[in-house]
């Protein structure tokens, strides 16, 4: 997630509504996380690194315009801001090639073959208050709109049914680089790897935040056209997933949807880091010399974590 200032979106941990805050939230949410952690850092560098402690105000020195970043996601998705320097690089999105190894169980190959493509709702490793309640909306939501549906079971406990339904089917594991590419379209809850999957397989996308930077990725998707706004998971509402699954199914979003994936497909996030990398520290650059100055800009140290300088 980003957690280089800028004034064009705020923090993803914070919930800022103005954009006038959007900057000053990423000095807000340093100062709460450094008074959770201050404690834990001050005996490290006591007891280990024999320095002094750090103040309350040491975590405004993390921001340094020498280092370097390198941000894994696509910049069709989230540009690059106008106020990032140029040691700030955003390199695409990396992915795991799971699919190649991937034997789908038959009854889901044969599910699939059955009808149109369906709807993926799932939400992974994360707990459900009421998953029983969450299914039926899942499938009421389905029912109504005439679409055919995968629910991943993952933690929570969903896919508990009454009765089974032919126009879904419950599933496991399964890896969404494979998946997704069987789907008109997904719901989930928003983490970058799994957001990534569905809009490299061109799928509009619905976002379900429980937390952390989901949000985020939920607005950015709304705001790039491949999805509607993103649904709160306390917020989860039969009627909201109606409207979601609805937005999902106009052309356009898929137009829009086919529009990114095309444009990601062309991305590599593994090679843009390692070039950036390299952009930063050039080869002659890391050959060992007599002396290195700490204040060296391509001096690479722990201080912005530890406050040593």
């Amino acid at each position: 997630m980003p957690w280089t200032p800028t004034s064009e979106f705020p923090h993803p941990l914070s919930r800022v509504k103005q954009s006038v805050a959007n900057r000053l939230s990423y000095q807000v949410v340093d100062g709460l996380i450094w008074l959770g952690i201050r404690d834990v850092i001050n005996d490290f560098r006591k007891k280990k690194l024999m320095l002094r402690r750090l103040t309350y105000l040491s975590n405004s020195n993390s921001y340094h315009s020498d280092v370097p970043f390198g941000y894994i996601w696509s910049p069709h998705l989230v540009p690059k801001p106008k106020d990032w320097g140029p040691k700030i690089d955003v390199v695409g999105f990396c992915f795991l090639d799971l699919a190649s190894n991937y034997e789908p169980p038959e009854s889901l190959v044969k599910w699939l073959e059955d009808g149109e493509k369906p709807i993926y709702i799932g939400f992974g490793s994360l707990p459900v208050q009421e998953p029983e309640k969450m299914t039926e909306i899942i499938v009421q939501a389905l029912e109504i709109t005439g679409q055919r549906g995968i629910i991943n079971k993952g933690w929570g406990g969903l896919g508990s049914l009454k009765e089974p339904k032919d126009f879904v089917y419950l599933l496991d594991n399964c890896p969404h680089d494979w998946l997704f590419l069987q789907c008109a379209a997904v719901v989930h809850h928003g983490g970058a790897g799994t957001t990534a999957a569905g809009l490299k397989a061109a799928c509009p996308t619905t976002v379900v935040p429980f937390f952390g930077d989901q949000q985020f990725w939920g607005e950015r998707v709304h705001a790039r056209g491949v999805g509607p706004a993103p649904i709160p998971v306390d917020e989860f509402s039969l009627e909201k997933l109606v409207a979601a699954i609805r937005f999902m199914l106009d052309p356009k979003v898929k137009e829009c949807a086919v529009e990114l994936a095309k444009a990601m497909e062309h991305e590599d996030g593994v090679t843009g880091a390692v070039k950036a990398f390299y952009k930063h520290f050039p080869l002659e650059s890391l050959e060992p010399k007599p002396e290195v100055s700490p204040r060296s800009p391509h001096f690479f140290s722990l201080r912005c974590c530890l406050g040593h300088s």
